[in-house]
């Protein structure tokens, strides 16, 4: 059997992908055009050219460009659903999605609106796709009030949606520190949520040290900055803390030069738990199954230790024990 039929087969866990980040061309223009919302393109494939980035401030516009196509429960169910079916085709059984809740209350969304949305989107994905979702909720660092507590009282209210998994930390890095935010990721936690920063994408190791130690990290978003500090290096692998790595984000958003020089395959020798993910699929151009291929091609990824690095995801999920137990029996039976 060939690589590529081999990872389409491979039962998959996705811990990394933005909602908002998810929306392919056809997508976002047909729920501009719902909207009314003018996005600077006159069709899908024209869309597809305006997602280039020269920075990470650069990506940062045009997803925000982005969101406001995102204007009722229809829309934010009808994102999730064809998030979904993109999830089904590649074999991904199960997915943690981020959204970022204030973003769009910011934009004058009502929550309860928001979470009405994400709860349909949740239950069609699952009735008509076969993947059940947990949903990370963020809070946008350089958006939102440290000591608001917005975005985690909303997640501990009556209108939050179902399913939440944990509570994520996004959002421009420099300037922001974890630290800030230690209250909100304290609240979480003693009410259940794991807590589950972005860290170390742009911002080097001391924003790493500082998700762990201020917001007591269960997984680290990115994370690829760690190899610059060698005692980070071997804290995250003494203490199993799984990494969210991206390599086509990194690549787009010119963290790295270009994929041959990824860090991933120094990430996995250094015996990190290292998990792959899309982050923002659609903005990038890249599917999970891209992701897999491109680790085996470039970074000496072998069938088995893609094998590996799912069984190190779905280990790390918050998935339901019954869709933790399912994927399990499938990942075992599952032979490079």
């Amino acid at each position: 059997m060939g690589i590529d039929e081999w990872i389409q087969r491979l039962p998959k866990v996705e811990l990394h992908v933005h909602l908002e980040g998810s929306l392919r061309p056809a997508t976002l223009f047909a729920l501009a055009e719902r909207n009314d919302v003018t996005l600077g393109a006159r069709s899908a494939e024209e869309l597809t050219g305006l997602y280039r980035f020269g920075s990470f401030e650069d990506f940062g516009r045009l997803f925000m460009t982005g969101l406001r196509v995102l204007r009722n429960a229809e829309d934010f169910a009808d994102a999730t659903v064809a998030l979904a079916a993109e999830l089904a085709a590649q074999n991904v059984r199960y997915a943690e999605v981020t959204t970022s809740p204030m973003g769009h209350h910011h934009r004058g969304i009502a929550l309860a609106e928001y979470a009405a949305g994400l709860d349909e989107g949740r239950r069609r994905a699952r009735a008509e796709h076969g993947v059940e979702i947990g949903w990370i909720c963020d809070i946008v660092r350089n958006a939102e009030a440290p000591d608001s507590h917005r975005t985690v009282d909303f997640l501990l209210g009556p209108d939050a949606p179902e399913a939440v998994v944990g509570l994520g930390l996004g959002g421009v890095e420099h300037g922001f520190p974890p630290e800030l935010f230690a209250s909100s990721f304290a609240k979480a936690r003693a009410n259940g949520l794991a807590s589950l920063p972005h860290a170390g994408e742009t911002a080097g190791p001391a924003s790493i040290w500082g998700a762990l130690r201020a917001l007591k990290a269960d997984r680290v978003g990115h994370g690829i900055r760690c190899l610059d500090d060698p005692a980070l290096v071997a804290h995250l692998a003494e203490q199993r803390i799984p990494l969210e790595v991206a390599p086509a984000s990194n690549v787009a958003l010119r963290l790295v030069q270009d994929a041959e020089s990824h860090v991933l395959g120094e990430l996995a020798r250094a015996g990190l738990a290292v998990t792959l993910n899309t982050d923002d699929p659609a903005y990038f151009q890249t599917t999970l199954n891209d992701e897999l291929r491109t680790a085996h091609d470039l970074h000496g990824f072998s069938r088995q230790a893609l094998l590996e690095a799912q069984i190190t995801a779905l280990s790390a999920s918050y998935a339901p024990a019954a869709t933790k137990a399912a994927v399990a029996r499938e990942l075992q039976e599952t032979r490079p």
